[in-house]
């Protein structure tokens, strides 16, 4: 996206009786905008991060925050400036302070006459809670569909905040994953090629952040978001990544840059350091509920099991069963301890992380495809996944399922450490649930709950079924713990915690290439508190 850069000086309501107190530099007589909406996150107790973005400058530009209880701003708990310019490519972010815990807050900016839409935010409560909901959402690739699923999160009025658990956005160009569509729906990736660079980010994210339903979703809730792969480029490690080679520059390079991009566009209290940033955070709810955020996809993750210089069989099977080998990487491993031994003091550990937890198997594809069907993915390729297949092998080592020995470490301090442990998951595009079993354990210790993704396909778009649900019957006959999964929807899913209880429900849409679409609730699965290892139940259904 090309920016028109102008800039125009804000002090407060009086711009205008200051200007001589205001260097020549920062005056002039350009209007800037709120394009890009605004939006909070990372609520605490007494604060939160607030978030705009100021277009159509090209300087140094001052602007104005201000918090208030009421939509009047009769009634104002915080304010200030801040100073932005093109260093961080005009964004703004605040650490707004000294707010009052536990309630429902309404914030806005300004800049140069030019007042920013209305934000509604909510701080973390204290003491005694009685209840806490959340939704949860992963994987909004904007050219495969509308953006439906913010709409409808927008519209709820019960959140304490959106809980995003990674690829917010996506690298490729035109042509590239999930882009068929694109050009159809006037959502060609801009810039129209793969991104690699900090400014090719950032145009990302503008264009992301210019869609009306993301921007909706922002207004309406705070966000706690961590990154997945996509937010750098596909399969991303510590070291590198599946989509990057050479050809696209030093991989460090593209790594900072897009981390960069990150925090200047997200509403997050983190700072960019490199491979030395932390995005794993902790955010407590009084008594009920301390909210664990964990990053298994940078900071501490050793290079996948499929993903090294020697990809045969024997070199899989041993790099899966390396001790050394981590996801988290030790100094999260102890961090992660850490806390879960200081939330003893909350009912519920819900901790939110990217990828699948659970241990899956393959089944065996061949006959549940239809092989001569018109397909996303070429014959060749679904001939491969057929043949692989065989003998039920575990299946998408990009997630915990390469790194058994690092999941069974987690699972024993969950099981060690956490009173009530529930884990949230996405990545997978598939609404799907079931219980955390460490091997030498005969009953759970954790709960899973995955959320399918905003837009992008999932496995019934790539995979010509023999007939409807095929991979989901498949994959749940041969994965017993697995006690829900939908292949064919997007959606979100909603957390609501008691306690006594852990809800999720699973809002699945029917369309997203009409803006005509309808939502459905179409599951409720639960865990009891201090019975976790029962497993889960449907509410309402004999057990």
């Amino acid at each position: 996206m090309r920016r028109r850069s102008v800039l125009k000086l804000l002090l407060g309501g009086v711009a205008a009786a200051l200007a001589g107190c205001v260097p020549r530099s920062l005056r002039n007589a350009e209007t800037p905008r709120f394009d890009h909406g605004v939006a909070s996150g990372d609520p605490l107790t007494d604060r939160v991060m607030l978030w705009t973005r100021i277009a159509g400058v090209s300087a140094l530009t001052r602007v104005r925050w201000e918090v208030s209880s009421d939509t009047g701003f009769t009634r104002i708990v915080a304010a200030g400036e801040a100073d932005t310019d093109a260093s961080r490519d005009y964004t703004v972010k605040v650490d707004a302070t000294g707010l009052p815990a536990g309630v429902r807050l309404y914030y806005r900016f300004e800049a140069g006459g030019t007042r920013s839409p209305t934000g509604v935010t909510r701080t973390a409560p204290t003491g005694s809670v009685e209840a806490a909901n959340f939704a949860v959402v992963s994987c909004s690739n904007h050219p495969y569909g509308y953006f439906h699923v913010y709409r409808d999160i927008a519209e709820q009025a019960d959140l304490d905040a959106v809980i995003h658990l990674g690829d917010y956005i996506y690298e490729y160009g035109p042509g590239g994953y999930a882009t068929e569509h694109a050009e159809a729906l006037g959502r060609v990736p801009d810039p129209p090629y793969e991104i690699t660079s900090l400014s090719d980010y950032r145009a990302r994210y503008a264009q992301y952040r210019s869609d009306p339903d993301l921007q909706a979703a922002h207004r309406n809730h705070p966000f706690v978001v961590v990154w997945d792969d996509h937010e750098l480029t596909n399969d991303a490690w510590r070291e590198g990544a599946q989509n990057h080679d050479v050809s696209e520059g030093d991989w460090v390079t593209r790594r900072d840059a897009a981390i960069q991009a990150y925090m200047e566009w997200m509403p997050i209290r983190a700072e960019h350091r490199g491979e030395q940033t932390t995005i794993f955070r902790r955010f407590d709810f009084g008594n009920l509920l301390s909210l664990i955020m964990l990053d298994t996809r940078l900071y501490g993750r050793d290079v996948q099991p499929h993903a090294g210089e020697d990809t045969s069989q024997e070199a899989v099977v041993a790099a899966m069963e390396d001790p050394e080998r981590r996801l988290l990487g030790r100094e999260q491993e102890a961090w992660l301890e850490a806390q879960l031994k200081q939330s003893g003091g909350t009912r519920w550990q819900l901790i939110g992380q990217q990828i699948m937890v659970m241990p899956n198997v393959s089944p065996d594809l061949e006959p549940l495809l239809d092989l001569e069907a018109p397909a996303m993915l070429p014959r060749e390729q679904l001939d491969h996944y057929v043949a692989v297949s065989k003998g039920n092998p575990p299946m998408i080592l990009d997630t915990w399922n390469g790194y058994p020995v690092a999941r069974q470490d987690f699972l024993t301090s969950l099981a060690r450490y956490a009173s009530n442990p529930v884990v949230i998951s996405g990545d997978l595009h598939t609404a799907m649930a079931g219980e955390l079993t460490p091997i030498g354990m005969d009953k759970p210790v954790a709960a899973e709950f995955m959320t399918t993704s905003v837009t992008s396909p999932g496995f019934a778009e790539y995979l010509p079924e023999a007939y409807p649900g095929a991979v989901r019957d498949g994959a749940m006959a041969v994965n017993p713990h697995i006690r829900y999964m939908d292949t064919d929807h997007r959606g979100w899913l909603k957390m609501s915690l008691d306690p006594e209880e852990c809800r999720g429900e699973w809002h699945l849409i029917d369309r997203l290439r009409d803006s005509d679409y309808k939502i459905k609730l179409d599951k409720t699965l639960a865990v009891r508190a201090g019975r976790i290892h029962e497993g889960m139940y449907e509410p309402g259904q004999p057990e």
